[in-house]
């Protein structure tokens, strides 16, 4: 049974105030929905300038995606103020729904303060070897190394890969970044390149979490 995620995401305006991101939070907790997530932003993305958003929660199965509808449904009337008040503060907002492929496993001293999505696009008809080769790199990680989470995006745009890794700082982050360039040069390294269209790298800080990464 494979568990899945649900992201919503928050491009903002240019001149919102960053104070947005507290009302944000108000609007991850205020969803009466038993689920743990994590609410994580940067205002230095090269997609959304102004800043972005993600609200990420983590369900058992895909029935989880039912009860989050409903809700979302259901909510309060104010809760639906805030997010009509928020709506009005973005210049686009998405929803995904991703399938975990690979869980990951968190490996640090203290608890993450930012998570680096890399988002990969396989080219058609490769899917399957993207994911196999991702997957065979993600099994050579020591266990004593955080192992990044693996998602295939159910919606939007098809072939869309999710590798999320969360680091207890920005610094670890870009440790990591090094590690991950030194197989580019390798034949699995070049051979993804082949079969994917695109990787866009957008490290995120955790702003609020109730999410248990292990």
């Amino acid at each position: 049974m494979s568990r899945y995620f649900t992201n919503f995401i928050r491009a903002f305006k240019p001149g919102a105030p960053r104070s947005i991101v507290q009302d944000v939070i108000e609007e991850f907790n205020s969803l009466e929905l038993d689920s743990q997530g994590v609410v994580a932003g940067t205002f230095y993305s090269p997609i959304h300038p102004s800043g972005v958003v993600f609200l990420s929660r983590a369900l058992d199965d895909a029935s989880g995606i039912d009860k989050y509808h409903e809700a979302v449904r259901n909510s309060s009337e104010a809760r639906q103020k805030l997010v009509a008040k928020l709506s009005e503060q973005c210049a686009s907002t998405k929803m995904r729904i991703s399938r975990v492929i690979k869980e990951g496993n968190y490996v640090g001293s203290k608890p993450p303060t930012c998570i680096v999505r890399n988002y990969i696009k396989a080219k058609r008809g490769h899917l399957d070897e993207v994911i196999d080769t991702i997957s065979s790199f993600i099994d050579e990680i020591p266990e004593d190394r955080t192992k990044p989470l693996l998602t295939e995006s159910t919606t939007g745009r098809s072939n869309m890969l999710l590798l999320s890794i969360p680091f207890e700082s920005f610094g670890a982050a870009e440790d990591s970044y090094s590690l991950q360039r030194s197989t580019w040069g390798t034949a699995r390294g070049r051979r993804l390149s082949d079969i994917t269209e695109e990787n866009v790298r957008i490290p995120t800080q955790i702003f609020h979490s109730n999410i248990q990464m292990s």
